[in-house]
């Protein structure tokens, strides 16, 4: 029995819609929810521009949404175009290995669960979309650091000159970004999936460039409100330009 959806759902029945997604992965999925009593699948949607088109669209509760680095449109622009009937519709992105600017694209454009695709488990995407239609974010914890740190301090960490050109490249802002919410070295490295050693190598040319010595230094000195001034060399006697740390009992 084909339960999708025909005419009147059942009271508490999840409604989910697949957009983009293989139609392998779209059969598949839909033989799967079939047993599933509180989630009903609508016909699956592989033409992107049917669900953005579409005259006479479907209501659901949940859309799923493939994202391929390699294709186009991106998850990003499809979230963004979404017709107005699915502006209340919470959305799933299915991604392999999201990077942190694809995490924090993501969500900003409005995607309410990240769930990875390499890691797809039947089980594991029925809870997703139940705590999503609920009205939680669903992500794993890695992911969830990206999210909260871009919450956190969107711009406080940019550390810029006084012409407002970056002092740091792109991968030491992340660094530093990261750091100001307390991760360890190891962690970093998970975030960023580098190695410690690298982290470690990211971590001395900030210390360089911004002339401090260690990681709340660091933090400090990208958190402080200042005039913007040009970066000059490190002294020759480094302790004179270093953030005095205060500690208290």
């Amino acid at each position: 029995m084909n339960r999708s959806i025909e005419h009147k759902t059942p009271p508490g029945v999840i409604k989910v819609m697949m957009a983009n997604l293989p139609v392998m992965l779209c059969e598949l999925l839909q033989g799967a929810f079939e047993v599933v009593p509180d989630i009903l699948i609508t016909t699956p949607i592989n033409d992107v521009q049917h669900l953005l088109n579409n005259p006479k669209p479907t209501p659901v509760d949940v859309i799923l949404i493939g994202s391929s680095k390699t294709e186009n449109p991106s998850a990003v622009s499809i979230l963004q175009s979404l017709p107005d009937i699915y502006r209340d519709t919470r959305a799933i992105v299915l991604t392999q290995d999201p990077d942190y600017a694809e995490v924090i694209s993501l969500f900003r454009a409005g995607a309410k669960g990240i769930f990875g695709s390499a890691d797809l488990r039947f089980e594991l995407l029925c809870k997703c979309i139940r705590c999503v239609h609920q009205g939680q974010i669903w992500a794993k914890n890695e992911l969830l650091v990206h999210l909260v740190s871009s919450l956190s301090h969107p711009k406080s960490t940019n550390v810029i000159d006084r012409h407002g050109k970056p002092i740091l490249t792109t991968r030491e802002q992340q660094v530093l970004h990261l750091l100001s919410d307390g991760l360890s070295n190891s962690e970093l490295a998970t975030v960023l999936k580098l190695s410690e050693h690298t982290i470690k190598n990211h971590l001395f040319r900030i210390y360089d460039k911004l002339g401090v010595s260690n990681r709340m230094e660091a933090v400090l000195y990208a958190l402080t409100p200042r005039n913007t001034q040009p970066v000059q060399a490190r002294p020759s006697n480094p302790a004179s330009n270093k953030i005095a740390i205060i500690k208290t009992a």
